[in-house]
């Protein structure tokens, strides 16, 4: 009996722990998420990143370095406009990629890659 009831508390235990970690990692995923009007933007590459706004003027998010995300809030329009993603390295400067962002919706824009071979995932609103 008394092993029976170990390997019960054991059970127990080990049920718990993958429910915190479930947990951990669910509240991980919902605050990456990007709130309405923001624009998370995340250099997850060896280089520094930013969005142009071509319809705003050829507005610019700053400069995020590599290994940091920020978010930017732009109202809460339900617009849809274009946005270009940059890589910086200096002293280049180099286009990425391109999509469109519903300020209503959010989003993210998540640089990836290096500044020889770079990718984001960028929204497509």
């Amino acid at each position: 009996m008394p092993f029976a009831t170990t390997l019960r508390r054991a059970g127990a235990s080990a049920l718990a722990i993958g429910v915190l970690t479930s947990s951990a990692m669910l509240a991980a995923t919902v605050s990456a998420s990007a709130a309405t009007g923001q624009l998370t933007v995340c250099s997850q590459g060896d280089y520094d990143s930013f969005v142009e706004f071509p319809a705003r003027g050829g507005m610019t998010t700053v400069i995020v370095d590599s290994g940091h995300c920020m978010d930017f809030d732009f109202g809460d329009s339900n617009a849809s406009e274009p946005i270009n993603v940059f890589g910086l390295q200096d002293p280049a400067q180099f286009w990425i990629g391109s999509g469109s962002f519903r300020p209503s919706e959010g989003g993210t824009v998540t640089t990836h890659g290096s500044s020889a071979h770079p990718w984001a995932s960028i929204p497509d609103a």
